[in-house]
């Protein structure tokens, strides 16, 4: 019986956040506040089974998570406002999979270790006369499709950023300006690569140029302090255009960045990155997704992009997280629909080394999800590699179940 308590401790703490903070909070505000003004609390339950088969020595994994997440935000007045965000993440029975720390490595890897960790924790300040906001403390940030900074919100534990953030917005214009000295990676909270600390600066710019056109532009310089691997800088720029059609629109993306050394890596290097894609309506319900992303590589090194949402690139098997030292290009296809209730989205990429063209590989994949009546929120997922000349064959599936209170 103590075992089982021991178990479940985190959960319980978590649990219990919402109601430490609301009683923290009623002595501070009036009787006649109202709920709103008090503050905002919600919970969140993620449920996930992970099942990855790999044809190598590894014993397949699988992998049975509950995330419990609690959020609280309160508003302190007309221009300051605090929220705290607490997860913990727990094992459901035994753990046969490599979490990165749990020394299973007889394993295949599922990057979701169990623990407690303090997501965000962040004070946000707004400027009303300038139409800006200022974050400091721990903090989730996304930039735009999340290809160079964001959150790994696919895994259970975030990837969350301490630092400072300044956003500007105006009709026509976004500035995103950020100061980050550490970063609290999916691997946490505990582990030698729980956290990377260093001085790194990020920009992004958006400039609406009209109801179908978009221009942004960024910056990502990275200097970590036990990281020199992943030391660089970074700009970029993206153009974005929409056509209106008679069943939906036509939206067109060109992507190109340049990536140099700097700070203390060991090598020298300058790289390109480009990526095109359309997306088109087919059908009456379907869309069309076409696509070509190049991270350049020349052997010695390669385009890396390592706080990025690395699953939402490459296919779902995270073969690539590492950019190869050759290089990457894929081309991808994508087709999104919906069959009664259930909206399906099925994938396809061709993986080739940059180099000299050899094909890595090719991955299939295909995300169903399901909302019931109650909030839950169903999802079933399949990805399938099958390796030419890069890694091993590697299937993995995905049964989630997610509800928010």
């Amino acid at each position: 019986m103590l075992s089982h308590i021991r178990k479940y401790h985190g959960i319980a703490l978590v649990a219990g956040m919402p109601l430490v903070f609301l009683a923290s909070s009623t002595s501070v505000y009036a009787d006649d506040r109202s709920e709103a003004d008090r503050g905002k609390v919600s919970i969140d339950f993620r449920y996930r089974l992970e099942h990855v088969e790999q044809t190598n020595p590894l014993q397949n994994a699988l992998a049975s998570t509950l995330r419990t997440r609690v959020n609280a935000q309160r508003a302190l007045s007309t221009m300051i406002a605090f929220q705290l965000e607490i997860d913990h993440v727990e094992v459901i029975g035994d753990d046969r999979y490599n979490s990165t720390v749990n020394l299973r490595t007889d394993y295949s890897v599922v990057a979701d270790p169990r623990g407690t960790d303090i997501n965000q924790a962040l004070i946000s300040i707004r400027i009303p006369d300038f139409d800006g906001v200022v974050d400091v403390g721990r903090m989730r940030i996304n930039h735009l499709n999340q290809r160079f900074l964001g959150g790994v919100g696919w895994r259970q534990n975030e990837q969350t950023f301490d630092g400072v953030r300044y956003q500007h917005n105006t009709q026509d214009w976004r500035i995103d300006l950020a100061y980050i000295q550490n970063v609290n990676r999916v691997f946490g909270p505990k582990g030698p690569a729980a956290n990377e600390r260093g001085t790194l600066f990020t920009g992004l710019v958006q400039w609406q140029l009209s109801d179908q056109q978009s221009l942004r532009g960024y910056m990502y310089d990275f200097d970590f302090s036990d990281w020199d691997i992943r030391d660089s800088q970074t700009y970029g720029i993206e153009y974005h255009h929409t056509w209106p059609m008679p069943t939906g629109s036509l939206q067109a993306q060109v992507v190109a960045a340049r990536q140099n050394d700097a700070h203390q890596h060991p090598q020298s290097f300058s790289h390109h990155y480009h990526r095109f894609s359309a997306t088109m309506p087919v059908l009456q319900r379907a869309k069309l997704e076409l696509g070509s992303e190049r991270l350049a590589g020349d052997g010695i090194s390669a385009f890396q992009t390592p706080l990025a949402t690395l699953h939402a690139f490459q296919g779902f098997t995270d073969l690539f997280l590492v950019t190869p030292n050759d290089g990457l290009r894929d081309h991808f296809a994508k087709v999104s629909m919906s069959i009664g209730q259930v909206p399906l989205t099925i994938g396809y990429h061709q993986f080739y080394a940059d180099t000299d063209r050899r094909r890595y590989g090719d991955e299939w994949n295909i995300t169903g999800t399901y909302r019931l009546q109650s909030g839950v929120q169903l999802l079933g997922k399949f990805a399938d590699y099958r390796a030419k000349s890069h890694a091993v064959d590697t299937r993995k599936a995905w049964f989630m179940v997610s509800y928010t209170l």
